[in-house]
């Protein structure tokens, strides 16, 4: 397998040099490595065509004309890779020596996955902790898990995407396999639900390279929030995560596969499975008028019938 590396940079110039090093030299060697700056006024540019005078074969440097912003300069990187397997790479982190490594293995064994993500570790000023899912409460198994029972695209959604771009490799073909030619949103939270929403994104359950924390990051890694949530009874709860929480997974499926049918999936089926729990647990009275409620206002995918069927 040949390995592309999309890698964007701006005004970088602290960390880069760590960075690219950590891609050099790795214990299987990359096949290109592409870079789009977007408009870097420090010494990014400089260190750039350092690297591209020394390694002028893989190493293709580009500068955008104008600021494409976040998004569409990792779309570009990406879009300009040539090889089989796509690594992302920010800026300013640091790849264990085995990254490449580990990534093409995981794709030899597993070769029904479009897409591979991993754990990182996290520096904080001169604290590393080893593992960022288990710093977010998540643990490996628990990815596994979810993986394994087709159930990562719904954690994303319900969670929070807790995948950082830099922990994701994608296949070329999977760009027009599953038509993501013009990213709506950052392409850690694109690639991560669209590949999972169609259970074609695995997970290597290895700490593979350092995520950075400092304040000068271009796009920062999502915090846990703290926010105490206000206390609800049972059925509340049950509603919230069950119907309600569906609700939402089911209008991020429509956004990233518009050209599909929502109601032909697995979560439109556990969807109405909930909502109908929900609504036998009601007193009689209270659940009829709620469905005819429903009914008018076009919610929870109630209809008529619905009024006698539940």
């Amino acid at each position: 397998m040949k390995i592309s590396v999309a890698l964007c940079t701006y005004n970088g110039e602290n960390y880069l040099h760590e960075q690219i090093d950590s891609i050099l030299n790795q214990t299987v060697q990359v096949d290109e490595i592409v870079i789009c700056d977007d408009g870097s006024n420090d010494k990014t540019i400089e260190i750039l065509f350092e690297y591209q005078k020394k390694h002028p074969d893989f190493f293709k440097f580009y500068q955008n004309e104008n600021n494409l912003g976040f998004i569409k300069n990792f779309e570009k990187a990406i879009n300009l890779c040539k090889n089989e397997i796509i690594i992302i790479s920010d800026q300013d982190d640091i790849w264990e020596k085995d990254k490449v490594e580990e990534t093409i293995r995981f794709f030899e064994i597993n070769p029904k996955f479009d897409g591979a993500f991993h754990d990182l570790k996290l520096i904080d000023d001169d604290k590393i902790h080893p593992s960022y899912l288990n710093w977010k409460g998540i643990s490996h198994e628990e990815v596994i898990q979810e993986v394994n029972d087709n159930d990562l695209f719904v954690a994303l959604v319900k969670k929070g995407s807790f995948i950082l771009g830099c922990a994701l490799a994608i296949k070329k073909v999977a760009l027009k396999k599953y038509e993501m030619e013009d990213f709506p949103i950052a392409h850690d939270y694109y690639i991560a639900q669209k590949l999972s929403s169609k259970h074609s994104l695995g997970f290597i359950s290895k700490s593979l390279s350092s995520y950075r924390l400092h304040p000068n990051q271009v796009y920062g890694l999502r915090y846990k929030s703290d926010k105490e949530e206000e206390e609800i009874s049972e059925t509340q709860k049950y509603f919230k995560e069950y119907v309600w929480g569906y609700m939402q997974i089911l209008k991020r499926y429509k956004e990233l596969n518009p050209r599909e049918n929502e109601k032909l999936t697995n979560i439109y089926s556990i969807f109405i499975k909930n909502r109908n729990t929900y609504l036998k647990s009601l007193p009689f009275l209270e659940k009829k008028k709620y469905i005819l409620k429903c009914i008018r206002y076009q919610y929870l995918d109630l209809e008529g019938a619905d009024l006698f069927r539940i």
